[in-house]
């Protein structure tokens, strides 16, 4: 099960990523101790460039030394849910927003941590106040959409879509969403279009085309699925992928279990 759920969920809205191991919150970047009480500007553009795991442990220090500093809860937050540590992300974003309590910035990543660890009703409030108060933010109804799709309202989830796709069309992260939206629905011929346009735009993640697999899958197209999950994976993996969604469709008991929310 575990194996298809980095698929079925929509990644595109929740920018997952690896990292390689833990953080702790008292962890902090070189040089920060000896910096005084000052933010170091210049430090924190650099830091974008690392990895995950240095992001984190850099903004772990900024937040723990500047707490009502906008910029570093932010920043901690979003790279607590980017690198995977997507409860964390919720209770940073949820505590800052305690200070912070308008900002349309820390109420997505915690309405995205939300999402990521399939709790989404937590999500939907914050997402609706950003969409009604930026009307030009498609991350927000897209994300709506994702929150939507897993409590299963898929009919209000293609609307929040549609809402994404009319302030940015031929976006690969809404379609992508949209596409998997008619997946979780059982709709997998529908999804497939979809997905075949978002896998054309030249900013697709893999994730767009392994969710076109998983549909192509689903209507028992499994050597042209293979296929396209070997665009972004090694051949034995993507054979194993394929072998394992054959093996879900073949036993109802299991599909079913998968399919639960």
């Amino acid at each position: 099960m575990s194996r298809l759920l980095a698929t079925l969920i929509a990644l595109t809205a929740l920018g997952a990523c690896a990292t390689g191991g833990e953080v702790q919150d008292g962890a902090v970047a070189t040089n920060h101790s000896q910096r005084g009480n000052s933010v170091d500007r210049q430090a924190r553009a650099r830091i974008g460039r690392a990895d995950m795991l240095t992001q984190m442990a850099f903004w772990a220090g900024e937040y723990q030394s500047f707490p009502n500093d906008l910029e570093a809860a932010r920043r901690f937050s979003e790279a607590l849910r980017l690198g995977g540590r997507a409860n964390r992300a919720a209770q940073i974003a949820g505590e800052a927003l305690g200070r912070f309590a308008n900002d349309g910035a820390l109420m997505i990543t915690y309405a995205l941590s939300q999402i990521a660890v399939k709790n989404p009703q937590e999500a939907l409030r914050p997402l609706a106040l950003v969409a009604q108060s930026e009307p030009e933010n498609w991350r927000a109804r897209s994300a709506l959409g994702a929150a939507l799709d897993q409590l299963g309202r898929f009919e209000e989830a293609r609307r929040a879509y549609s809402e994404a796709l009319a302030i940015a069309p031929d976006n690969a992260a809404i379609l992508t969403n949209l596409g998997v939206s008619h997946i979780m629905a059982g709709e997998p011929e529908q999804a497939e279009p979809v997905l075949r346009q978002a896998s054309g735009l030249q900013n697709a993640p893999p994730e767009t085309r392994q969710n076109l697999a998983v549909a192509l899958a689903l209507m028992g197209r499994f050597e042209e699925a293979e296929q396209i999950e070997r665009i972004d994976l090694p051949p034995a993996q993507a054979a194993a992928n394929i072998a394992y969604l054959r093996g879900l469709l073949s036993d109802s008991r299991r599909w079913g279990d998968m399919d639960r929310r």
